[in-house]
């Protein structure tokens, strides 16, 4: 369904928003990441995680298709898709990813190791923490929220914006309504008060349904891509974070990881409208894009803020 989002472009807002917020994406291996950037990604081709299980974070912008390898010392190698598993954890921080998708309008994503593999140090993905502004933490719902997934969130937390949301994956998993039930209760309770928001969802139902918003209801990823779209729209940027924005036209996204200078312009501010043509307006470089589910119109007192759609979300292909 994020097909049927549209995009629209306002008036320049106060120069304060000088980057798209960063979302990460973070679990234990096998919580369902790569398949929920397949989903909010709705198709995009995306690199994820089926045969090379031991890359470094990938952090993917809008853009035409490119990937890049960023070593540790800020030097770049341009990347074929299929060398992917090839890439060396010993000298790549992280792979820079640019590919053209709607949610990628509103935000960079960055697609986190999985923190329990025992052969990849911590310092991995720990090394890239201080560049995210909010987390979508994803648990597998036949272990939902272990004990070493508190651990690790209790350390980086803090360095986030606050706006940050659980997802119980593969609830599909559990029998019946009681154990889907106690289990959400169960992580509730451990972890309610450390989360914005906690989801469950079968990231696979919500791949199957398509177009038909009965199913995509159901398997729980309407309320919360509603939740998301958002936190992204409406978010403050986390203190800590680089100030350098993302894929501007004619700038390269990754300047403060190469450590080259950035364009400190400000970018555009986004009305939400009810517009029925997915394609959208012709965008320029000097008013980056939003979107929203189609049906939405914001307040006219408040044109940054998004009401609730009633319904909305992504198609996408991956395995949970």
């Amino acid at each position: 369904m994020m097909e049927e989002m549209a995009m629209s472009t306002a008036e320049l807002i106060p120069e304060t928003a000088a980057r798209k917020p960063r979302l990460a994406l973070m679990g234990e291996f096998s919580a369902g990441k790569s398949t929920l950037s397949n989903m909010l990604l709705g198709g995009a081709p995306l690199p994820v995680r089926i045969t090379a299980t031991r890359l470094p974070p990938i952090w993917i912008s809008h853009g035409e298709d490119r990937a890049v390898a960023v070593g540790h010392d800020g030097a770049e190698r341009d990347l074929d898709i299929a060398e992917l598993d090839e890439v060396s954890l010993a000298d790549t921080r992280v792979i820079r990813l640019q590919t053209e998708a709607d949610t990628l309008e509103i935000c960079d994503l960055i697609d986190m190791p999985g923190i329990s593999d025992p052969n990849m140090s911590s310092e991995v993905w720990m090394s890239m923490i201080r560049e995210v502004d909010s987390v979508v933490w994803c648990t597998h719902a036949t272990q939902a929220w272990r004990q070493s997934e508190a651990a690790v969130w209790e350390q980086i937390a803090g360095g986030t914006n606050g706006r940050n949301l659980l997802l119980i994956t593969q609830m599909d998993k559990l029998r019946n309504a009681r154990d889907r039930s106690r289990v959400l209760k169960r992580v509730e309770k451990e972890a309610g008060d450390l989360f914005e928001a906690i989801y469950p969802v079968s990231l696979t139902e919500a791949l199957a349904a398509e177009e038909d918003a009965g199913l995509w209801d159901a398997s729980g990823a309407a309320a919360f891509v509603e939740h998301l779209v958002d936190l992204l729209l409406n978010a403050p940027l986390a203190a800590g974070t680089g100030p350098y924005r993302s894929a501007p036209a004619g700038h390269d996204p990754f300047d403060r990881l190469t450590g080259q200078a950035e364009d400190p312009s400000a970018r555009a501010g986004v009305v939400l409208t009810a517009v029925e043509d997915p394609s959208g307006p012709d965008l320029t470089a000097d008013a980056a894009p939003a979107i929203m589910p189609r049906r939405v119109q914001a307040p006219s007192d408040n044109p940054r803020r998004s009401a609730r759609p009633e319904r909305s979300g992504p198609p996408g292909h991956g395995d949970e």
